[in-house]
């Protein structure tokens, strides 16, 4: 099974890119606007107010989460198995047998999450982001290997991520596919990448989140497997 993107742009050298490809006047200035002249809000935090942005070159720095409340998921460590997932049945397969759900028991230790060595985990960023119809992100590194972490990410954010019609939506959380070189700690609102925006040559006629496409992530709370899985609920107490 072979899975392809395919992303063409030209960009700045801070990220942000105009319609005609040519680069922003100022290089080192981070602010992406809508056609109207208005900026909108491009992270969100749990309590869906707007944050502040923390900016790394012009890219946006984004943390990993780990929450401190009993019973909400972390992420979820991949099992080794020979299960088999059938990609034409949706939201049809439990985590059971593919991944253990990793949950804050409570501890003294909240706010913060051991990896171990070579094992394949499942979280997410600690922000909600939301990718204005006019533009396009990628989620990238630092570096490939922060640390002793090698992170591969979801990549490519579609235009409308996070966000919908209504101004309801206020943001989605990324997912982060993360695989330790050595047994790690990792903390609540650690750095852990940058995102880049790509200004869109036109608004898509159907965004992401638009209704007829069934977007997966969109309104994404926390650590979500493939649309393959089922959605899991908040563990037990």
């Amino acid at each position: 099974l072979a899975l392809t993107q395919l992303m063409i742009l030209s960009s700045s050298k801070n990220g942000f890119a105009k319609e005609n490809g040519e680069k922003e006047e100022d290089e080192g200035k981070s602010e992406i606007r809508r056609s109207d002249g208005v900026m909108p809000p491009l992270l969100y935090g749990d309590d869906e107010k707007e944050i502040p942005l923390n900016l790394h070159n012009g890219m946006i720095i984004l943390g990993i989460r780990v929450p401190r409340t009993k019973g909400e998921i972390i992420g979820y460590e991949a099992i080794s198995t020979s299960n088999v997932v059938d990609l034409k049945k949706v939201s049809a397969h439990s985590h059971e047998g593919f991944f253990r759900p990793i949950s804050y028991c409570g501890s003294e230790n909240g706010g913060r999450l051991v990896l171990e060595k070579d094992r394949f985990y499942i979280l997410c960023i600690k922000e909600r982001v939301a990718v204005p119809k006019e533009f396009s992100a990628e989620m990238i590194p630092f570096s490939h290997n922060i640390g002793e972490l090698r992170a591969h990410y979801a990549g490519f954010f579609d235009p409308g991520f996070g966000v919908d019609e209504c101004d309801e939506l206020k943001g989605s959380n990324g997912v982060l596919e993360v695989r330790p070189h050595e047994t790690v700690t990792i903390y609540d609102g650690q750095p852990i990448c940058l995102m880049q925006f790509f200004r869109n040559r036109c608004i898509p006629e159907k965004p992401y989140g638009t209704s007829a496409l069934g977007s997966h992530y969109q309104g994404q709370t926390g650590p979500w497997l493939a649309k393959y899985f089922a959605k899991p609920e908040r563990l037990p107490r």
